[in-house]
């Protein structure tokens, strides 16, 4: 009896310090705060939107749709709110606003790409929870232990690879372990430059991760998102195929620029080679022999790839990409939970609601209507335009998520295609392939972010070469634009 109260107080206390730790509900509208003030501004915006009169040129549907973009990006560059969650605000806001009848603003989450992805995440996760990608990464690192500069380009080599066939993100957190085991054999040395050749193997991993990750539509987010806000919109498509026809010259060729920065800054020293070749033989005998799994996964893995470049003009990328994901669960290569700790369940719940948005912004007009009142100077010069977009969506990217860049541009590129001399699909590849080059900031990448948190790094090691990689990397861009997508059709 005597117990019942101090219960009920213990309780009361627990729920009093959930509440402060999440923020007090009563007050999240009132407190000084930055989330608070974005939420001030996020009501305040929809409060206005309701009563707001169409100006000239565009319908009232247009005007919402426009606003409601903005709120959901100002939700998405903040962080105020859950990415997902703002994804599902943006299909509710449509419908509420009626900018698109409910029905066809929620059936925009069954979009294509949103199922590409999420059957890619799920190979993704089967080869990382295997260790498949570790046993993998470790071998072909120790085939570059002839030297510190041989390795330092072998990190961004495999690198480089995984990210043409695995989400960037997974790669970067498969392979950050090995990496950072081999700084601590570097380390252990107890040479005065392995600090300084420390911080280079990070970055060539992170390099290797942003560059490979453009090379195809299975390194991000940001190319299937591409792709369904421009189905959606134009009714193009792009197959797998023609996306790394178009983008993979400018990954290939960055390749030499990134080790060549990074040799000349961080490369230049004579380390004993034996600790880190030591270290990785250490790992690769824990792995022990390759089980039945992981050559099983690995067989369905290549027949998926294989799959979406040969049969991309026939069958959907993401009809390729579920019943191969289906195939791991046929054959128990793979469990249900295994999936459910890699898959990003967040980013497909904010595929969604871009998607969805990209749709409202073109059915209305809207994109056409802002398009032409930012960009129309520049419509009778593709090459321009296409330069300007790929500028915005680099510099963009360092502060937000790809994604959420591509959501932003995209709408207001493809606005522009009725009166202009090119049509959506090489501003789609535009957006999509400059959007994933970052290289300064934790923000955008991934990567950039995983390297961050080894504390070996700090902002100014990462622009020293990375202001240099973001030039360089737009120039490739544009002379990729300039000189091959003539040829392969994509521009006049």
């Amino acid at each position: 009896m005597v117990k019942a109260p101090k219960d009920r107080s213990l309780r009361r206390a627990a729920a009093l310090a959930k509440i402060t730790r999440l923020g007090n509900p009563n007050r999240i509208f009132w407190e000084s705060s930055w989330n608070a003030l974005v939420l001030q501004l996020a009501l305040l915006s929809l409060l206005i939107l309701a009563i707001l009169p169409a100006p000239p040129g565009l319908t009232v549907a247009g005007v919402r749709a426009l606003g409601i973009f903005a709120v959901c990006f100002g939700l998405w560059v903040s962080a105020t709110l859950p990415f997902a969650i703002t994804g599902l605000l943006a299909l509710s806001l449509l419908s509420l606003y009626e900018v698109l009848p409910t029905n066809e603003a929620f059936a925009l989450f069954g979009n294509s790409a949103v199922f590409f992805i999420l059957g890619a995440f799920i190979l993704a996760a089967a080869i990382m929870k295997s260790g498949l990608s570790k046993r993998a990464a470790l071998w072909l690192l120790a085939r570059f232990g002839g030297g510190p500069r041989i390795l330092m380009f072998g990190i961004l080599l495999i690198s480089w690879f995984f990210s043409l066939l695995m989400a960037q993100h997974a790669v970067a957190a498969a392979l950050l372990p090995v990496v950072l085991e081999l700084v601590a054999a570097a380390e252990k040395s107890g040479d005065a430059e392995a600090s300084r050749y420390s911080k280079g193997l990070l970055l060539a991993m992170a390099y290797g991760t942003v560059i490979g990750g453009t090379g195809t539509l299975l390194g991000g987010a940001r190319g299937p998102l591409a792709l369904g806000i421009l189905k959606s919109s134009t009714g193009e498509t792009i197959s797998f195929f023609q996306w790394s026809q178009a983008v993979f010259p400018v990954t290939l060729g960055l390749l030499p620029v990134g080790i060549l920065l990074l040799v000349s800054r961080y490369g230049r020293v004579e380390l004993p080679v034996a600790e880190l070749r030591h270290a990785l033989e250490e790992q690769i005998e824990a792995q022990g022999p390759m089980s039945q799994k992981e050559w099983g996964i690995a067989g369905v893995f290549l027949a998926t790839v294989v799959a979406w470049m040969t049969l991309g003009s026939y069958v959907d990328i993401a009809t390729v990409s579920i019943l191969s994901a289906v195939l791991l669960f046929v054959f128990r290569l793979v469990s249900w939970n295994d999936t459910e700790e890699y898959v990003n369940w967040g980013i497909l719940l904010m595929f969604g609601g871009a998607v969805a948005l990209g749709q409202a912004v073109s059915a209305t007009g809207a994109g056409s209507w802002l398009a032409e009142h930012l960009l129309s100077w520049a419509v009778d010069q593709p090459l321009v335009l296409l330069g300007i977009l790929a500028l915005l969506a680099a510099l963009l990217t360092e502060g937000m998520t790809a994604a959420a860049v591509v959501a932003l541009l995209l709408p207001l590129g493809v606005g522009l295609t009725g009166a202009n001399a090119i049509d959506g699909t090489p501003i789609a590849l535009t957006v999509g392939l400059a959007a994933g080059l970052v290289y300064n900031f934790p923000t955008g990448a991934p990567a950039v972010a995983l390297v961050m948190t080894s504390g070996r790094l700090e902002i100014k090691d990462m622009l020293v070469t990375g202001i240099p990689m973001t030039i360089l990397s737009w120039l490739a861009v544009m002379a990729t634009i300039k000189f091959l997508w003539p040829a392969l059709g994509l521009l006049p």
